[in-house]
């Protein structure tokens, strides 16, 4: 199970090479990287929120998966703490390059990363399901994460950010889901008959529009990461970012998924969302907040260089059980 594994997470981020690749033959700079992020970030993935969201949940079904999205702040928050409890075994170059740290051990890549992933084991059904997980991560980045990334300083403008596009797109699926529930197309009387081929074809649509959004988001990814420094990448701190992110958080959340009486169809999903490696979004909030962006650009690096290995690994062990 672990070579296959391995063969296909290594596919993966063979797209995320590309993306580096194209960096480094000028196709794409820092500018261009950053304005496709954001119009990945504000169409095509709340595109994909709302169709897999609508296409393959009731709203009855979506509120017996409130696990979902309170295990996935529930993973974030064991890197929060587990990064305040060794933080100060570290000597750090600045105030922000150790809350750099305290990010990137709560706040893993829970969306782009794992999808291609879920995707090719548990289809669209389980794109659905992580989607939706993503409210807990969502959350967990404007609280827990900011939190860390300005050294404890908190302030209530930073929860607007709850309100971005890509949780504007969830909130929307919700309505939508709701409104099915109670009979909208019924209501509109004869015009209700055209109600289900409108939303139909409407979900097609951005289903195919935003299904780009996961090879696009790699190959924007792989760009960013040429942005690193070698000497930043063996700080001993950025093992101990490794440590917490690829094998302490796993090996938590795992067994407390696997203790707990959560269904098989989201255990494999929400282990999936444990085992990924910090994310690759720590480098744009760490110059957004003042941060250490370049040491956030190489803890990303280093954590996905040993993921090639521990996201199989971790995953096999999952599969297996």
């Amino acid at each position: 199970m672990f070579i296959p594994l391995l063969i296909r997470v290594f596919a993966i981020f063979f797209i995320i090479a590309l993306g580096a690749l194209a960096r480094k033959l000028k196709f794409l700079d820092t500018h261009t990287a950053k304005r496709t992020a954001v119009i990945i970030t504000n169409f095509f993935y709340p595109a994909l929120i709302f169709s897999s969201l609508t296409s393959n949940f009731t709203l009855q079904k979506l509120a017996s998966h409130w696990v979902l999205p309170a295990a996935t702040f529930g993973i974030m928050a064991i890197g929060y703490f587990a990064g305040i409890a060794i933080r100060d075994f570290f000597r750090f170059s600045s105030p922000s390059s150790r809350n750099v740290f305290l990010f990137q051990t709560t706040i893993n890549n829970y969306s782009f990363l794992p999808m291609p992933i879920v995707l090719m084991y548990w289809g669209d059904a389980g794109i659905a399901l992580l989607i939706f997980s993503t409210l807990g991560s969502e959350i967990a980045v404007w609280t827990l994460g900011i939190l860390g990334l300005t050294g404890n300083t908190f302030k209530k403008e930073n929860l607007r950010h709850l309100f971005s596009m890509p949780m504007l797109a969830l909130f929307s699926a919700i309505i939508v889901l709701c409104l099915k529930a109670a009979g909208v197309g019924t209501w509109l009387g004869s015009y209700g008959s055209f109600f289900p081929e409108i939303s139909a074809s409407l979900i097609t649509s951005l289903d195919m529009f935003g299904k780009a959004a996961i090879p696009l988001a790699m190959f924007v990814a792989g760009s960013r990461l040429l942005d690193v420094h070698i000497s930043e990448i063996f700080h001993p701190a950025q093992f101990g970012i490794a440590g917490i992110r690829l094998l302490f958080v796993p090996a938590v959340a795992i067994a407390l998924l696997i203790a707990l009486p959560i269904s098989k169809e989201i255990l494999p999903v929400l282990a999936t969302v444990a085992v990924m490696p910090c994310a690759i979004a720590s480098v744009v909030l760490s110059e957004t907040y003042g941060a250490d962006a370049e040491y956030a650009a190489a803890g990303v690096f280093l954590t996905h260089v040993f993921g090639l290995i521990t996201i199989p690994a971790w995953l096999t062990l999952v599969m297996g059980h």
